[in-house]
């Protein structure tokens, strides 16, 4: 059990750091139990991240740290609603791409595809600005801005700022918040866990 909080003192705004913390300390656990295990699982919570407003940091080191991943490692990472609440649409959807799935209430996962994660921004363009919109946004963006819908997962500050741009400083809070309220509906919905 390692105390979150001595995490950032330790490792502070160096997300390789965090990265390096985490690979040897499962390292040295790995070889204290001599292959007596199956594998090993790592659970990471973002709070002294996120209580030192570096959530950005926090979360370039869930990214990096799904790359160095052997077969016999895994890592649930638990968000609280509110931390979710307080991410721009950009570094949400950055949220979903990294976790690549939701740990429901049994235990079973649940995989984020650019199909869901599309049709959940779609919902909530919908929902804030009426049936059919979402649709006529992404014509527009791949008419005017040659991006097509997979922009949203493989370049989300790009979408956001195009996404903000068409719908115009009127609207740009409304639709922001629709979006992000059904991709967090779908997230909580799922369980505490991503």
């Amino acid at each position: 059990m390692v105390n979150p909080d001595s995490i950032y003192e330790d490792c502070g705004t160096d997300y390789k750091s965090i990265v390096n913390f985490w690979n040897s300390n499962v390292k040295r656990i790995q070889k204290k139990l001599d292959g007596k295990t199956k594998g090993t699982m790592i659970f990471s919570t973002p709070a002294s991240y996120y209580k030192n407003d570096k959530h950005d940091v926090f979360m370039m080191f869930e990214e990096e740290m799904g790359k160095v991943f052997t077969t016999k490692l895994g890592m649930i990472c638990w968000y609280k609603e509110e931390w979710l609440s307080n991410l721009s649409l950009a570094s949400l959807i950055k949220v979903l791409i990294t976790h690549k799935c939701v740990v429901h209430d049994d235990w079973k996962n649940k995989a984020w595809t650019e199909n869901e994660i599309i049709n959940l921004i779609s919902k909530g363009i919908d929902k804030s600005l009426g049936e059919g919109s979402a649709t006529l946004l992404f014509q527009t963006m791949r008419t005017i801005y040659k991006l097509n819908q997979d922009v949203v997962v493989s370049r989300p500050v790009v979408f956001e700022a195009t996404l903000k741009r068409l719908v115009g400083n009127d609207q740009q809070v409304s639709v922001m918040d629709s979006i992000s309220k059904e991709i967090i509906e779908r997230i909580m919905f799922c369980n505490r866990f991503l």
